[in-house]
């Protein structure tokens, strides 16, 4: 019977912990607290509009609500969409849309007490276009050993649209500057536009291109014995090396070790040869180097 008695005291006692923890936890996440969270903006403009001045791209929301609900609140990125492409701010160039509480999608007994700022004086200008020539930035100078050959830029024009007040003015669109020493070793290049406003945009095309072709005026760099690499089957070289004369930057020249610099001679072999054929040799180089001569310039094969 006194052991019953125990037993019955103890589960009270666990019980009235659990109760007590519960009842706990829900006081403390039922407490209301008041917070400020920061709410992203982003507009909707209507087709024949953009912003004269930049508008504000935060708004501040002060939240009040049970805890429990305003932990996970608060991890959230929230926005609110203000669309002027809508009556009655379609037509108007000094909208000053509202900010409301509705605008917002909130857990169940979470209200907005203020935001900041609530009313929003926005500025729009007309938007125009025009169609412009495009130029190339480059910076920087070629070594004197190289010259720069058949450089085309694609397209050469384009169509920008920005505000008005902005088009009318543009004599020509720009290329973001491009360091000359970033052209060795490659025969064409992606480049970014340099739009002096942030309101402005290339209408079609993408960002530009540039081709061309970097020629050494004259070598300072032979490497000699460069094995003959074949494309094809059942043939052998005469030759079974070659010399390379080259172009390099100065740091590449005062290497004393070059075997790593993957240098490399092809030789295609036409396809279902049957006798020796003389065939034109290729250098395959890495970055920052070009080729002036390979000695020879062509070798026989003969079938193995």
């Amino acid at each position: 019977m006194k052991l019953r008695l125990k037993t019955k005291k103890h589960s009270l006692k666990v019980v009235s912990l659990i109760t007590g923890l519960i009842l706990w936890f829900y006081v403390l996440n039922a407490a209301r607290i008041t917070v400020e969270k920061t709410i992203t903006l982003q507009y909707v403009l209507p087709d024949h509009a953009v912003f004269a001045i930049k508008p504000p791209q935060e708004a501040i929301v002060t939240l009040e609500g049970p805890r429990a609900f305003m932990r996970s609140l608060l991890e959230r990125d929230e926005k609110i969409v203000v669309d002027i492409s809508r009556p009655p701010w379609r037509d108007s160039l000094r909208p000053q849309p509202v900010l409301k509480s509705s605008d917002l999608v909130l857990p169940f007994g979470v209200k907005v007490e203020k935001i900041s700022p609530r009313i929003l004086p926005l500025r729009l200008e007309r938007k125009a276009s025009k169609l412009l020539p495009v130029k190339l930035v480059l910076t920087g100078d070629l070594p004197q050993d190289l010259q720069i050959q058949n450089m085309q830029i694609r397209p050469t024009e384009v169509e920008v649209v920005g505000p008005r007040s902005l088009i009318q003015g543009m004599k020509e669109i720009t290329t973001k500057p491009i360091e000359i020493e970033s052209l060795y070793g490659q025969t064409n290049l992606s480049l970014e536009w340099n739009l002096p406003d942030e309101r402005l945009v290339v209408s079609k095309g993408g960002n530009p291109q540039i081709t061309y072709g970097l020629k050494a005026k004259r070598a300072n760099m032979v490497l000699e014995k460069v094995p003959v690499r074949l494309l094809g089957e059942g043939v052998l070289p005469r030759q079974q090396t070659v010399a390379i004369v080259l172009w390099a930057p100065p740091d590449v020249v005062r290497r004393v070790d070059k075997s790593d610099l993957n240098v490399q001679v092809w030789a295609e072999v036409p396809e279902g040869s049957k006798k020796a054929v003389e065939v034109e040799l290729r250098a395959v180089l890495p970055p920052r180097l070009h080729l002036v001569e390979i000695r020879p310039k062509r070798i026989l094969v003969e079938p193995r």
